[in-house]
């Protein structure tokens, strides 16, 4: 064989094996050519640092039948096993407590204080991170009702708000002190067990309500993994209210705010953990703690169980699964996962940024710890290190 001839033998080779830059990737081609499909060089086309997991794909691809909808479910499947390319690799994932019993709920506060929940032991901690230990910080009770509380983000003024499936919504200050903000909606209706929550750039607090309602025991405590009365909540911060913006779903979990250029609140998007489809609901925001246009913005594998969400500033957008050990990653517009990170832990809670740093914080219920990895970019930046 000739040397021009030879050097087209490896082109040919590395085409069909995904081996070069925006090239094919061999599998993916031939489905698609089983499945009678046109264009297939394009439906797999592959950047060059694309790593497809074989079982992943062996699994997904072979649940695709012929139908108008094979390409998007090919593609889909590509996205859905495609591991995340990082500036390092699984060795790196970084313990950095364990034993927490449930970790939940990571956040910095303004001064560099790390904090998060043990949630089955009822308590807020301080995690010092050099020395890779918890302290007690508080453990939330009133009337001799102990709290629950899940989930923690850091105000302006250097308060962590508590989203808490039975007390509600509290402000806890630096000293350990707490107030309880509301027991009742805008409608004077009681509230339900929170859970999740973020703040907006205009200040407004939204939260994810999976539970029954607050001041519940264990002897009557319900939730919505069965029966879709999931809800999620906007904190005006303005008027001082408590807004129920939307309802009806099987546990409501992980949630973020999507902004426009200028800064401005645009979408809405939470997690429905007992849904078997999975899905990213998104609401668009048309004004402070006011939403319109319910749809699907995205969805993870079938069965999979969204938790923790928070996005990088690329405006890629990081969830966690709790019901396995990957981490999936969304594009700014939503739809399939662009890619996923598998995790030596599973039951993956939550994520967090350290404020202008690629120190991406992951917590997990395996091992009830705190892990960390450096992500591909830095974290998008918060509400409390705008003001």
């Amino acid at each position: 064989m000739g040397c021009n001839l030879l050097a087209m033998y490896f082109v040919i080779i590395a085409v069909d094996f995904g081996l070069g830059n925006g090239l094919k990737y061999g599998p993916c081609k031939s489905k698609c050519k089983k499945l009678g499909l046109a264009g297939c060089w394009r439906v797999c086309r592959i950047e060059t640092d694309d790593v497809i997991e074989k079982s992943c794909w062996n699994k997904c691809s072979n649940s695709i039948i012929m139908g108008q909808n094979a390409e998007a479910a090919l593609r889909g499947c590509i996205h859905q096993c495609r591991n995340c390319v990082l500036p390092s690799n699984q060795t790196d994932f970084v313990k950095i407590v364990d034993d927490q019993y449930t970790a939940e709920g990571p956040v910095f506060t303004k001064d560099g204080n790390f904090y998060m929940v043990a949630t089955f032991r009822n308590e807020i901690v301080k995690v010092d991170l050099e020395k890779r230990n918890a302290s007690l910080f508080v453990a939330p009770s009133i009337n001799g009702l102990k709290g629950y509380p899940v989930g923690l983000q850091c105000d302006s003024e250097n308060n962590i708000w508590v989203a808490d499936a039975t007390l509600g919504l509290l402000k806890l200050t630096q000293d350990g002190s707490f107030k309880q903000i509301a027991t009742r909606d805008n409608y004077n209706n009681i509230l339900q067990g929170c859970n999740d929550l973020t703040f907006d750039y205009q200040g407004n607090l939204w939260i994810t309500a999976p539970t029954g309602p607050i001041f519940s025991t264990l002897e009557n405590y319900t939730d919505s993994q069965e029966e879709p009365f999931g809800s999620v909540y906007c904190y005006n911060k303005t008027t001082d209210e408590i807004i129920k913006v939307t309802t009806g779903f099987l546990y409501p979990n992980g949630i973020a705010i999507q902004h426009d250029n200028n800064g401005t609140p645009k979408k809405l998007i939470f997690g429905e953990s007992f849904n078997t489809t999975a899905p990213l609901w998104s609401y668009d925001i048309v004004s402070p703690c006011q939403v319109e246009n319910k749809q699907v913005w995205g969805n993870l594998p079938s069965k999979s169980m969204p938790d923790g969400m928070d996005f990088d500033n690329e405006g890629d957008l990081i969830v966690t699964d709790y019901s396995s050990n990957y981490v999936y990653v969304f594009g700014p517009n939503g739809g399939a996962p662009i890619c996923r990170l598998k995790c030596p832990f599973s039951a993956i809670t939550n994520v967090h940024f350290r404020p202008n740093s690629t120190d991406l914080f992951i917590t997990e219920r395996e091992f009830h710890g705190l892990w960390k990895i450096q992500w591909k970019s830095e974290g998008m930046e918060q509400y409390c290190e705008r003001v």
